[in-house]
């Protein structure tokens, strides 16, 4: 079976470790609101162009910690399934991403990067798909069977997809997806 995962709070913890970074840069006062952080990415883009290189010059996305139970999740499907990473970080990251990916033992067979709502052009014959971001799992979900959606605050309107599950952590999808026999 072929899997498709995406990097950014799904493996990694980049909004909640990065969040502080993220308000100092953008001149933000008080607890950092995901939706807040959503509407900049997606609306202030030059803001951005300059919040990623900082955060490319800090290195910043290789000090990240992995999502508890990613890592033990990645390494038991890595016997029976190919991998594919596919992240919506700039390709700028591509060094860095590696680095991050190879200094905690996640293993993958394919990397790629692509941007916001176009994974799925990289996703072509992915049974399932493992996601945080509901506007790209609702694209997804016309091209993968399932689409697993890990639960966070940006992500919580609900969608008509059947084929979007939602799940509270990998512990979580681990049960669903044994019960089901991947």
């Amino acid at each position: 079976m072929k899997i498709g995962i995406d990097i950014d709070n799904v493996i990694a913890h980049t909004f909640r470790d990065l969040a502080g970074y993220f308000n100092r840069h953008m001149g933000l006062k008080g607890e950092v609101d995901p939706h807040e952080v959503v509407r900049i990415m997606r609306e202030d883009k030059l803001k951005m162009v300059g919040y990623w290189f900082a955060t490319w010059r800090r290195r910043l996305l290789t000090q990240v910690s992995p999502v508890e139970g990613a890592l033990d999740t990645l390494l038991e499907w890595q016997l029976a399934h190919r991998l594919v990473l596919i992240t919506s970080r700039l390709p700028l990251f591509n060094r860095q991403t590696k680095e991050w990916l190879a200094k905690h033992g996640f293993p993958y067979h394919e990397l790629h990067h692509s941007r916001e709502l176009t994974k799925h052009r990289k996703a072509d014959g992915c049974d399932i798909f493992v996601e945080d971001n509901l506007d790209e799992a609702e694209v997804l979900a016309d091209h993968c069977k399932k689409v697993y959606l890990i639960d966070h605050p940006w992500n919580r309107r609900s969608t008509a997809k059947k084929n979007i599950i939602r799940v509270k952590d990998w512990a979580e999808l681990r049960r669903l997806l044994e019960i089901s026999a991947i």
